[in-house]
């Protein structure tokens, strides 16, 4: 008879997570951020010394794509990214 065992949750966000590679993982952190936006709101991204500012802007950009959204930058300096979710304009 073989020996059963359940999994703990930590060995299971392992199994799941295995087979993903690193963009797959950052576009999904990008998805959670943006998940808890809504039209018309705001928000701010404060950057890492080591993060590049386009690249940040972009997979933000990115992440809202993936919802349908938009997003309508703000002039900031240095790191510091402000920005408003706004709906997609459509093209007729």
């Amino acid at each position: 008879m073989p020996s059963v065992r359940k999994l703990n949750t930590d060995e299971v966000r392992a199994l799941e997570n295995k087979g993903k590679g690193q963009r797959k993982l950052i576009e999904e952190q990008y998805d959670a951020i943006l998940g808890e936006y809504d039209r018309g709101e705001y928000g701010e991204a404060l950057l890492e010394p080591d993060e590049n500012r386009l690249t940040v802007r972009n997979r933000l950009k990115a992440a809202a794509r993936r919802r349908g959204l938009s997003l309508d930058f703000r002039r900031t300096k240095e790191d510091l990214l402000r920005f408003q979710v706004v709906q997609t304009a459509k093209l007729v």
